[in-house]
């Protein structure tokens, strides 16, 4: 993740999305992959990635300082179950896509998830 294209960064385990306010003409941090809402901003590149080595620091002390389990960041990883026919359906799927089995998993709950964010917003 230290791509010079990328807008992501990590530090310890952490995962934060970069995103440019060009309003206010700094440059906005959010750790993606921890239910805790963790934010953090900077002028620069130098200093954005020192702010969210600092913001994560700074909330795992104070975390251990209160007696606070913090919030661990999301692998990413989970096991799931589907039944064999199913299984095989999503493979031939995917190849016919040219995509991995796994791309298509996270196309298809991506979608989902979107429907679902429909019917409910209605």
């Amino acid at each position: 993740m230290n791509s010079s294209s990328s807008n992501v960064l990590e530090y310890k385990k952490y995962i934060a999305e970069l995103y440019f306010d060009l309003e206010d003409d700094i440059i906005i941090g959010r750790v993606t992959n921890t239910k805790d809402i963790i934010s953090f901003h900077a002028d620069n590149i130098s200093e954005i990635k020192q702010a969210f080595h600092d913001v994560i620091d700074t909330y795992l002390e104070a975390c251990e300082k209160e007696g606070i389990i913090a919030s661990k960041p999301y692998s990413g990883k989970f096991n799931l179950r589907v039944n064999p026919d199913l299984h095989r359906e999503l493979s031939i799927e995917a190849a016919q896509d040219g995509i991995s089995l796994n791309d298509l998993i996270q196309e298809l709950l991506k979608f989902g998830l979107l429907q679902k964010a429909k019917r409910f917003s209605n």
